[in-house]
């Protein structure tokens, strides 16, 4: 008889498990720019230049006068004219009085005379110094504040990125327990032993 040695055996299996890892959102956060830009303008502008005219002194000297030099004037000179016709009428009443009973002295013709005698004409010239027009200027002025304008930049950032995620993950786990089998036989292999 024959004594057979069967032997069987299995190797050790494992297993993984494994899931992936999942990205499922990577992004930035835009930033965000806020401002204002407000243009600088100047806001100036010239006045004319302009220049102021009196002429009154040298129009009053030509006869043109306004109201109240006319009415001053011709008050003096009514007063003036007053004065100097009583003192005539006067005179003459005082020479016809003590006159007229003289020879030759005819009151009718001296009164005649005296009457056409204001009617002549006697040009009267005078020479005046004429005043100059009085004349002041006035310069063009820049007038106006200019405006400086305001500009400004407001940057707003995020300190990270957006990003979502599922992890992955793996598992090793012992799927079959290895195993080594003896048996011995007589006069045969078991091939399943």
């Amino acid at each position: 008889m024959m004594v057979r040695l069967n032997t069987r055996h299995e190797l050790p299996q494992i297993g993984i498990r494994q899931t992936q890892g999942r990205l499922e959102e990577s992004a930035i956060i835009q930033p965000k720019i806020r401002g204002t830009n407000r243009q600088a303008q100047a806001n100036k502008g010239a006045t004319q230049p302009s220049l102021s005219l009196d002429s009154y002194q040298s129009r009053k000297a030509y006869g043109f006068r306004n109201h109240s030099d006319e009415a001053a004037e011709q008050g003096s000179r009514g007063l003036s004219d007053i004065q100097d016709t009583t003192s005539r009428l006067s005179q003459e009443a005082w020479q016809k009085a003590t006159t007229a009973a003289r020879r030759g002295n005819d009151i009718a013709q001296n009164a005649r005379a005296k009457m056409f005698a204001q009617y002549e004409v006697k040009p009267l010239f005078t020479l005046k110094h004429v005043p100059n027009v009085q004349m002041q200027g006035h310069p063009g002025e820049v007038v106006g504040e200019p405006d400086l304008g305001e500009c400004s930049v407001d940057i707003e950032t995020a300190p990270s990125a957006r990003i979502r995620y599922t992890p992955g993950s793996a598992e090793i786990y012992l799927k079959n327990e290895g195993f080594i089998h003896h048996q011995v036989t007589q006069d045969h292999y078991d091939i399943y032993a």
